[in-house]
């Protein structure tokens, strides 16, 4: 079966790496904005400037992807340099987070109704609500950390790759038409 499908066109390759990039970057320019908002009224600012660099790397993704529906190759070192730099700015984040993590702080910032629960449910398993809190939190925080930057190792460097595996596609796809890339790649 699948010898009878023929090959995906260049310029569809094109198309679905302009879309997808526009997508993603667009995503990260709402949830860095949106985590930006957020963290500035509340003087986060530590937060606020890995939001900020969130918000640039979406940015430089969504120009990359503008490059190469203008017809400009060099769009798609934007593309991959856009993942590298969100992957270092996440990176970054967690290793923040792991080195000045503050659970008292952290306990302060739970709600009343969801620390009685995480107290009824820490003395059901044994633990002491107090001695052995500040010890669940910091393992919260580096299970949250370990799960962020594996989906970031995962998705980022996956995309990157994938962005880099279509250059010659992108390369042929822009050189059969260049005139006609802004028309045809909406």
């Amino acid at each position: 079966m699948s010898a009878n499908v023929p090959p995906v066109l260049p310029e569809v390759k094109l198309e679905r790496v302009v879309r997808l990039a526009r997508a993603d970057s667009v995503g990260v320019i709402v949830c860095a904005g949106f985590s930006l908002l957020v963290s500035v009224p509340a003087e986060n600012w530590v937060f606020a400037g890995f939001s900020a660099l969130a918000l640039v790397c979406g940015a430089m993704e969504f120009f990359g992807q503008d490059r190469l529906r203008a017809g400009d190759f060099g769009g798609l070192q934007w593309l991959v340099g856009a993942q590298a730099c969100l992957y270092t700015v996440i990176l970054g984040y967690v290793l923040w987070r792991w080195q000045h993590f503050d659970a008292a702080t952290y306990w302060a910032e739970i709600p009343t109704a969801a620390q009685d629960k995480l107290k009824a449910q820490m003395t059901e398993a044994g633990l002491d609500p107090v001695a052995d809190r500040d010890l669940l939190l910091r393992s919260m925080n580096s299970l949250v950390g370990s799960v962020l930057l594996g989906v970031s190792t995962l998705y980022q460097v996956g995309l990157a790759w994938w962005y880099r595996a279509q250059r010659e596609d992108i390369a042929a796809a822009l050189a059969e038409n260049p005139s006609t890339r802004e028309r045809s790649v909406d």
